[in-house]
C-alpha cells in the first residue's frame, strides 16, 4: 500500500490554518463595524474636556511656547495628537486651528459630536470670534459715506477686555461731493464675545479736513470736528476669517454749521 506524500499533508494543514485565522479575523472585525455603523452620535477619536477652571493654549508643546488662547473648564477639544516627549496634546480648536494643551488640565474620553460643538450652530462653517484671547485688532471696510460717496476706513483698536476695546476711526471718503478725511476714535463695547456672531457699539470723536467741490456746500474747505457713533455685527468663521458689517452715524461741525452724514460699510477684520 503506497504511503501519502507528507508534504502535501504539511500543505493541507498550512491552508487549514490560513483559513481558520481569516474566519477568526472576519467574525473579529464584523461586530466592530457594525458598532461604528450603527453608532454615528460618537464622534470620530478622542475629545480633551477641560477639567481645571482655566488653562493656557499654546502653539507647541511646551510652556515657553506662545500662548493661543485660554480655555476654561468644560470647554471641549478633538484630540489630534500626543507629543512625543512631555504631556501634551494636539487639539482643534472651534475656529479650525490647533495650538497644544497640556495632559494634566484635560480628561480625555469620547462624546457625541452635538457635546462637543457645545451646541454652537453650524460648527463645521461658524466658529466663535478670537475676541477672549486677542489683544489687538484691525478691520479694513469699505462701503459708502451719505449713499453717494465711496469710502474706505482702517480701525485698528486695543483690546482691554474682551468686552471693550479702544478704536481708531481712520477713513476717506470720495465723491461728487469731494473729499474727507477723518480722524477719530472711542470705546467700542462688545456683547457676547464668546459667540460666532458678535454685535458691538461704538461712540467717538475728533476731526475731519473737508475739500468740497465748488457747486457743494455740505462742509466747508478746512478742517471740523465730528461725532459719531454707531454698531454692527461680526460674524466668526471657522480658521479665523471674521466679517464685520457696521453702520455709522456722523455729525460734522464748526462754529456755524452742524452736517449730518451716515456710513454703511462691510469688511474683514484680523485679531492678534
Amino acid at each position: 500500500m503506497r504511503r501519502p506524500d507528507r508534504r502535501v499533508d504539511h500543505a493541507g494543514r498550512a491552508l487549514r490554518s490560513l483559513a481558520l485565522s481569516f474566519a477568526l479575523l472576519v467574525a473579529t472585525a464584523a461586530p466592530a463595524c457594525a458598532q461604528d455603523d450603527g453608532d454615528s452620535g460618537l464622534a470620530e477619536g478622542v475629545y480633551a474636556r477641560v477639567i481645571v477652571d482655566r488653562t493656557e493654549l499654546r502653539s507647541g508643546p511646551g510652556a515657553s511656547f506662545q500662548r493661543v488662547r485660554a480655555a476654561h473648564r468644560g470647554d471641549t477639544f478633538r484630540v489630534e495628537e500626543r507629543a512625543s516627549t512631555g504631556y501634551w496634546f494636539r487639539v482643534e480648536l472651534p475656529d479650525g486651528t490647533f495650538a497644544w494643551i497640556h495632559g494634566d488640565t484635560v480628561y480625555n474620553h469620547q462624546v457625541s459630536r452635538e457635546e462637543a460643538s457645545g451646541g454652537r450652530f453650524a460648527p463645521d462653517v461658524f466658529a466663535p470670534a478670537a475676541l477672549p484671547s486677542a489683544t489687538g485688532e484691525l478691520a479694513v471696510m469699505f462701503g459708502v459715506l451719505g449713499f453717494f460717496n465711496g469710502f474706505m476706513a482702517v480701525r485698528p483698536a486695543l483690546n482691554i477686555a474682551p468686552e471693550i476695546e479702544l478704536e481708531l476711526n481712520l477713513g476717506g471718503s470720495v465723491g461728487e461731493g469731494g473729499r474727507i478725511l477723518i480722524g477719530s476714535g472711542g470705546p467700542l463695547i462688545n456683547l457676547w464675545p464668546d459667540s460666532p456672531i458678535v454685535p458691538f457699539f461704538t461712540v467717538g470723536g475728533g476731526f475731519a479736513v473737508s475739500d468740497p467741490n465748488a457747486d457743494t456746500f455740505l462742509l466747508e474747505s478746512g478742517t471740523v470736528g465730528v461725532l459719531y457713533g454707531g454698531g454692527g455685527f461680526r460674524f466668526g468663521f471657522r480658521y479665523r476669517i471674521t466679517i464685520r458689517i457696521e453702520a455709522r452715524g456722523y455729525a460734522f461741525f464748526d462754529e456755524n454749521r452742524i452736517a449730518a452724514l451716515e456710513e454703511i460699510t462691510i469688511g474683514a477684520t484680523v485679531f492678534f
